[in-house]
């Protein structure tokens, strides 16, 4: 029949479909053991087969009750797709799992050194000591390393070293790997290219473990912002399918799928949120108002994007589980080493999002689609695949503009983007102040240099009283913020 998903997910079937390879080879790729992964939205839920998170016993599936004629879903789904346009794409997380290494290049499981152990326990006792982290001498980037007074995880990890470009966590190495690294958003889109990424990863662990380490793919994030595409009007719910192969034919069963909003405006999707695999499609113009991260707008623009337009992004998201049971025929199984990521980045896009034009059996693929709804065929895994989920599929097949030096014009962004937040909440300080000290500092025709000035005198007098001096607080705080190193 089958077996359980080793997590607790539904029956899965042990066939495996090939599917090509994105590009001229026509090489073959499946994921082994993804029966019923896929599934279509917008049902009723009757009966249920397997054990999968959403219910016990058998499924079955009902069609939900019909509002609209299918002439009239095309015709709205297509409105305004003209401008669709592919502005960026990328890697935009990855954590990597970190052992020791054999002579065959095979990972091994072993301790930390002693002397690795006491350095560490002695500088997370310091900043226990300090209730808050502290700056250590491990530098990456150009940026200190801050110890935390806890771990992280659910105890594995002993050791929590963390700065704005990765996150580091440590365990003795005698249960699993010896380390995890988690590179961010904006270390991965600063590098020329992943595999300069993953290189300046292993050369820093290098220097931490003494010796050259294993570094296992833990789980990636693949991302495509798109312009132009009007996902507010989408009728998510009958749009989005999910198509898979169990047994050798079609299947399409439920999706866990949450819809978010801002107001009345929707901002997002969430499909299979918990799931080995998953996506995210949300509105990336609102998500940098709230990060800062507005050096994505240097790279939009690069690739024709308008000052105002919405940019949607579609994240899809790869566990360790689905990682594992990547498979190439002839080629791969698995994907295991991080050296071997780079080249299997179009392989995940296109099982991921399908194939531009179908698979091999003239049917349209991919995980998840966006369609545009026929009268002329029932088979909703048969529905045309939908233009601007068509420039979604080519994102890992074109290489985008990227402007030169932009590591350099993301830090700069970076910079203006905290010195702006940090002039509004002085000037927020400033007035409170001033309120609250009244006399010529709240007069109607008063100055900010009458406020300046008397700060100045204040503060002096405060440092003074503490003891404290301001140049080394400020540098204190640039090896703080990895301005600088120590």
């Amino acid at each position: 029949m089958g077996e359980r998903w080793p997590v607790g997910g539904g029956l899965i079937s042990r066939r495996s479909l090939p599917l090509p390879l994105p590009g001229p080879s026509g090489a073959l790729f499946s994921l082994r053991g993804w029966g019923v992964v896929a599934a279509v939205l917008g049902t009723v839920r009757t009966r249920r087969w397997g054990w999968g998170p959403a219910g016990r016993g058998l499924t079955a599936w009902a069609r939900s009750k019909y509002t609209a004629p299918l002439k009239q879903h095309r015709e709205r789904s297509v409105r305004g797709m003209s401008q669709v346009k592919l502005v960026a794409r990328g890697v935009d997380t990855l954590l990597l799992n970190v052992y020791y290494m054999d002579e065959q290049g095979k990972s091994i499981k072993r301790d930390l050194s002693y002397a690795l152990v006491e350095r560490l326990d002695s500088w997370k006792q310091g900043a226990i000591e300090a209730e808050g982290p502290i700056v250590v001498p491990w530098v990456f980037e150009g940026a200190n390393l801050q110890m935390y007074p806890h771990g992280a995880g659910r105890g594995q990890w002993r050791w929590l070293l963390t700065s704005d470009l990765i996150n580091l966590c440590i365990s003795r190495g005698r249960l699993n790997c010896v380390a995890m690294v988690r590179c961010s958003s904006e270390y991965l889109w600063s590098c020329q290219n992943l595999e300069v990424a993953i290189v300046t990863v292993n050369a820093f662990l290098y220097e931490i473990f003494g010796c050259d380490m294993y570094l296992q793919v833990s789980e990636v994030h693949l991302c495509a912002d798109v312009a132009g595409w009007e996902v507010a009007q989408v009728d998510y719910q009958r749009e989005f399918v999910s198509r898979s192969r169990k047994r050798g034919g079609h299947e399409e069963t439920d999706l866990d799928v949450r819809s978010y909003s801002y107001g009345l405006q929707r901002s997002g999707l969430d499909f299979s949120a918990r799931g080995p695999m998953s996506c995210c499609i949300y509105d990336k113009t609102r998500e940098l108002k709230r990060s800062g991260k507005i050096w994505f707008e240097d790279l939009w623009l690069q690739n024709g994007w308008e000052d105002g337009q919405t940019v949607w992004r579609v994240e899809f998201r790869f566990k360790r589980e689905a990682l594992h049971e990547l498979k190439a025929e002839g080629l791969f199984h698995g994907v295991e080493d991080a050296y071997a990521l780079p080249e299997r980045l179009k392989v995940l896009w296109a099982y991921a999002a399908g194939h531009v034009g179908g698979g091999e059996d003239g049917y349209p693929d991919g995980w998840l689609r966006l369609v545009l709804p026929s009268d002329e065929d029932k088979t909703r895994s048969r529905w045309p695949t939908h233009p601007a989920w068509v420039e979604v599929q080519q994102a890992f097949l074109i290489d985008p503009q990227r402007p030169e030096h932009f590591g350099k014009i993301i830090r700069q962004r970076k910079e203006q983007h905290h010195i702006q937040k940090g002039v509004e909440a002085a000037l927020g300080y400033g007035t409170s102040l001033s309120a609250w000290v009244g006399g010529d500092l709240a007069d109607p025709d008063a100055d900010i240099t009458l406020f300046l000035h008397w700060f100045a005198e204040a503060a002096s007098e405060h440092m003074l009283n503490k003891d404290m001096d301001f140049g080394a607080e400020v540098r204190r705080k640039r090896i703080k913020l990895g301005l600088q190193a120590s």
